[in-house]
């Protein structure tokens, strides 16, 4: 019995002790262009949501850092472990809430809206299925299952000015930018456009080895670079928008 105890141990410590933590920014080079403003063009509630607001197709802040990059790491042979509670996607204020959410492949989201109004979620995916759904009314929820790694856009066909991300990843190690401030609260894109961030990001317990760190964009593209992960400790990934390049269509 201490024989087994002993292994069980040894193999917990095994799972945890041998993993770093890949940390870093992503950062925008030179002055960025001024964000649009969106227009609303149909229904009074999404004309008044809207009035005010700005693209957030490419968010940068005060501290160059960039916004809505999803970052995840490629490890060869890692379990994918999907998550018990669904992630969401909302439609609020006439717009897609997040713009941009990752999951892992394999994962079911739940598609809403929190207007009271009608919506439609229509997926432009083209490794997974394609779905074109309206939401009639607020609380209305539609399981998605997205099977395989993609970067998926939504748009809402009732409301051209409507656009989303679903990026599905195929590891568990992954996070996007300028979610969150220092202290952990959610930030909207004006606040972040105005905050001093420098695109900070953490991706932990990341098995130690060679992995390959990848990092993509609406706007910019994708970008990836190999590293070598420490058995602890971090170590430091940074990207510009210099290393993003578009996907030739």
């Amino acid at each position: 019995m201490k024989v087994l105890v002993s292994l069980v141990v040894c193999a917990m410590l095994a799972s945890t002790a041998f993993a770093g933590t890949i940390t870093g920014t992503v950062m925008y080079d030179g002055d960025a262009p001024a964000r649009p403003a969106l227009t609303a063009t149909k229904d009074q509630h999404c004309i008044d949501a809207v009035t005010g607001t700005k693209s957030e197709a490419l968010v940068v802040s005060k501290g160059k850092g960039i916004k809505n990059v999803v970052l995840y790491a490629r490890v060869r042979g890692a379990k994918v472990t999907i998550p018990e509670k669904n992630p969401v996607m909302d439609q609020k204020g006439c717009a897609y809430y997040p713009h941009v959410l990752a999951v892992v492949a394999g994962s079911t989201v739940d598609l809403t809206s929190s207007d009271p109004i009608a919506h439609n979620v229509h997926s432009h995916a083209t490794k997974n299925e394609a779905i074109n759904y309206q939401i009639p009314q607020p609380g209305k929820i539609i399981p998605h299952k997205i099977e395989k790694a993609e970067e998926i856009k939504f748009t809402c066909d009732i409301h051209a000015w409507m656009t989303g991300y679903i990026v599905a990843v195929p590891s568990n190690f992954f996070t996007v930018t300028g979610y969150k401030n220092a202290d952990g609260a959610w930030m909207s894109s004006d606040a972040y456009e105005k905050s001093a961030d420098t695109g900070n990001y953490s991706i932990a317990d990341v098995p130690a080895g060679r992995v390959r760190v990848v990092a993509w964009h609406e706007e910019l593209g994708s970008a990836n670079k190999i590293i070598e992960v420490p058995a602890s400790g971090d170590i430091a990934v940074n990207f510009t928008s210099a290393d993003f390049k578009k996907r030739a269509k």
